[in-house]
């Protein structure tokens, strides 16, 4: 009896903490403190002396599932030197906003942006031509590529929760403003 009671308990411990892993949940905080964290992101386009684009982001914050129900949109404050042929550099400042789709990788636990999306680029001042001003494009993108390349968050193997989900075959899905990584459909 007290072996059967023993197993009973036992099996109502794992399966409590089974249902206490069953999901778990990034918020947007969350999403963009691991950014600002752990991504430097400083890009360059052009050939220096002629035209040439030097961006860095600044700060970063994340939306997630507000402008589309399936994607995130990172904000990105940046700052950029432009230099034309001789002139002296122009200093600009940028808010860039991406949009992209969320993969998780179950291996290593990790959350990717796919299909990235350049929303919008808006120059503060608005000190460039237009000609010029589309020299920035390529250096924005490779942003959005870096961005793409690195993990946007990272379930850590010192959590329990975290590490469990990590062992699992979970699923990722976008609710409530949230990235949530569920183990049951």
């Amino acid at each position: 009896m007290i072996k059967r009671v023993s197993q009973f308990s036992l099996l109502a411990a794992a399966f409590s903490i089974l249902a206490g892993c069953a999901s778990y949940s990034i918020s947007e905080k969350d999403m963009t403190r691991y950014l600002q964290d752990s991504i430097n992101i400083n890009q360059s386009v052009g050939v220096e002396s002629m035209m040439y684009a030097q961006v860095a982001v600044e700060d970063l914050q994340v939306k997630i599932g507000r402008a589309d129900a399936d994607r995130v949109s990172v904000f990105a404050n940046t700052n950029a030197q432009v230099q034309v042929f001789n002139m002296p550099n122009i200093g600009l400042d940028l808010d860039i906003e991406f949009s992209a789709i969320p993969e998780y990788d179950k291996e290593n636990g990790e959350v990717y942006l796919k299909s990235l999306r350049l929303e919008s680029i808006d120059e503060k001042g608005k000190q460039l031509p237009e000609n010029i001003a589309n020299l920035l494009r390529p250096a924005v993108s490779m942003i959005g590529l870096a961005l793409s390349q690195q993990p946007v968050y990272k379930l850590s193997a010192t959590k329990v929760q975290e590490a469990l989900l990590k062992s699992a075959d979970p699923n990722l899905v976008i609710k409530n403003n949230a990235l949530v990584i569920e183990l049951f459909d």
